[in-house]
């Protein structure tokens, strides 16, 4: 595995980049009166994978920093998470909380908040992707954000700057000549979680 030390420059570039997400996905929320406050359809339910060996790293480097104790609480979530997903009947989509996630008085918050990968930071709010040689791609958001949309403009984010920012921070953490070797990452939090760090 690589030095830390060598990984550090990338991963300070990998937060700010997550505050530009965060305050992208704000800007859009706020001019459509999005809030997840209240709402029954928790994102923190949804099956989600992630695809880049940066966010994976910055993700178990969060884990690492909680107290032995909760590491061991996630995990064990973390399987039986898996677990409910792999009996699923075909077709079927539980909605099983995700592991990272800690049961409060106000519901449930996310325990590895600061290091939450982008799919977590984006979903819900109206997003388009401008795609090389092709027709952007327009993404309307959850079903709260596509009822407030129809009574105000969408306020579309434009996820392509965002992407092509974390695609060469993935490039600058491996290196061109690896970026075609290493197994294509297509993992849930439950299974980077259990898995432990990159094999970098």
């Amino acid at each position: 595995m690589k030095k830390i030390a060598k990984k550090t420059p990338v991963l300070k570039r990998l937060y700010e980049l997550y505050e530009r997400m965060d305050a992208a996905y704000a800007a859009s929320a706020t001019a459509i009166g999005l809030s997840c406050q209240g709402c029954a359809d928790s994102c923190c339910e949804t099956l989600f994978r992630h695809h880049t060996y940066v966010e994976w790293t910055a993700l178990a480097q969060g884990f690492a920093a909680l107290p032995p104790a909760r590491q061991d609480e996630m995990r064990t979530q973390a399987e039986t998470y898996l677990r409910i997903h792999r009996n699923a009947l075909p077709g079927m989509r539980p909605r099983v909380p995700c592991p990272a996630s800690v049961s409060t008085e106000s519901g449930l918050v996310c325990g590895i908040y600061a290091h939450r990968p982008m799919v977590c930071r984006l979903h819900g709010v109206p997003n388009v992707l401008q795609r090389p040689g092709a027709a952007p791609a327009a993404f309307p958001g959850c079903d709260r954000a596509q009822n407030l949309a129809k009574t105000c403009e969408p306020a579309l984010l434009d996820r392509t700057p965002l992407l092509s920012d974390l695609a060469r921070l993935e490039m600058d953490l491996l290196g061109r000549e690896r970026m075609g070797k290493l197994p294509r990452v297509d993992l849930t939090i439950a299974e980077m979680l259990l898995m432990g760090p990159p094999r970098l």
